[in-house]
């Protein structure tokens, strides 16, 4: 019992959306300080890019294809969609307020950044959520295990 309420604390949901939010701002982020940013200068240097950019380049994709995968697969159709309508209120509310401009395509960026991964961690403790809102623990169907 005691594991269950330590693995479901508010900690593991900012632990994982902190995760999620190294992998998606070391990836891509507008400072110009990033993987993406070190492949486009590795590649307009000319010649071959360096094995190590290119490395790089390719963990991260995998990495944010995996997390994008395991967010889709916890939250569902449903969850998902939920998710976009909070997210559409939280864009509502950051023009608003000013702390997000429409027409700044920077400002933009890091909103939707942001907001990509909180879904991205949001996914990532889909299951914990599920199981403390409802009291329901999640499974997965284990198609490819023979019986």
């Amino acid at each position: 019992m005691l594991d269950a309420i330590r693995e479901s604390s508010p900690v593991v949901l900012i632990t994982r959306v902190l995760i999620a939010a190294i992998v998606v701002f070391s990836t891509y982020n507008p400072s110009g300080k990033s993987i993406f940013h070190w492949v486009r200068g590795s590649l307009v240097d000319g010649g071959a890019p360096d094995a190590w950019v290119v490395l790089a380049a390719i963990v991260a994709v995998l990495v944010n294809v995996v997390l994008l995968i395991a967010a889709w697969k916890a939250l569902g159709k449903i969850g998902v969609f939920i998710v976009l309508i909070l997210f559409a209120a939280v864009v509502y509310l950051a023009f608003q307020e000013g702390w997000a401009n429409a027409s700044s395509s920077k400002s933009l960026t890091w909103l939707a950044l942001i907001l990509y991964s909180v879904f991205l961690g949001i996914g990532l403790s889909g299951a914990i959520l599920w199981r403390r809102a409802t009291g329901q623990v999640v499974t997965d169907e284990a198609d490819d295990l023979e019986h």
